[in-house]
């Protein structure tokens, strides 16, 4: 483990009632958090490990697919474990937006906008519709993005607007750095103040794995909610589809 000198401040205490192998994941999951160890770094073998914290094999295995699980390491068939430099994301669900929240964890964001869209689909958006206090032959803008953290894709979310607010959109080709919510606030001068979601879990199907680029079957978090205005009028309706392996949601409760 000479590359990887600093873990020898790190011990293991065979004594404590916490297992051994949690003990060695909360070691790697620290050093992670703690940008010891560089993006996509490969990490000592098994058998380097097992010897540097004289532990055996099968524990040292045990800690290395909880982090898989938990996403913070990643396997490449014949070549070993490697980093994941951008874990898991707190959903905190500020309306600072995806981009903003990243920002100030210190990773990189991008977005790929699919399509924008107008459409007069009262059937198949019911729940945009009622969301934004629409009639139903009404238009709505419907805009499709691909979320990258570290350019890593992480959410499919779908936003719902109304075709006043979202109309002026048809004519742009937005790059990866645009933001919906900026252009509401600083384009339009709508001042955003409140959002209601609701959360689910669930498992990816086929489109939802390959545009996310995880396999069929994963867990995911869906998200459908409503963002309002200072006035209290609805100004978008969000389908959002999150990787389950790249988020933890963060909910602090007062009394």
């Amino acid at each position: 483990m000479s590359d990887f000198h600093f873990l020898s401040k790190y011990t293991i205490d065979k004594k404590s009632y916490v297992p051994i192998y949690i003990q060695l994941r909360d070691i790697l999951h620290e050093i992670i958090e703690n940008r010891e160890i560089e993006n996509d770094t490969k990490l000592p073998s098994e058998n380097d490990l097992s010897a540097g914290f004289n532990i055996s094999r099968m524990t040292v295995r045990q800690a290395i697919q909880e982090l898989v699980r938990e996403g913070y390491i990643y396997i490449k068939r014949g070549e070993g474990t490697f980093i994941n430099r951008a874990p898991k994301t707190q959903m905190l669900f500020k309306l600072d937006g995806f981009s903003a929240e990243v920002a100030k964890m210190g990773f990189n964001s991008h977005s790929k906008v699919l399509d924008i869209v107008q459409a007069i689909a009262f059937d198949d958006y019911e729940a945009a519709y009622a969301s934004l206090r629409l009639k139903p032959e009404k238009p709505i803008i419907i805009i499709r993005r691909v979320r990258y953290l570290e350019d890593v894709p992480v959410a499919l979310e779908t936003s719902f607007l109304k075709a006043e607010i979202g109309k002026p959109l048809l004519d742009r080709e937005p790059d990866g750095t645009f933001s919906i919510y900026g252009y509401i606030e600083n384009e339009l001068g709508i001042i955003l103040s409140q959002a209601e979601h609701i959360l689910e879990p669930g498992l990816a199907g086929e489109d939802i794995a390959e545009k996310l680029e995880i396999e069929k079957g994963m867990p995911i978090l869906t998200v459908k909610g409503t963002t309002f205005s200072n006035n209290g009028i609805p100004i978008e309706y969000l389908e959002g589809i999150y990787r389950g392996d790249k988020y933890k949601l963060k909910v602090e409760i007062t009394r």
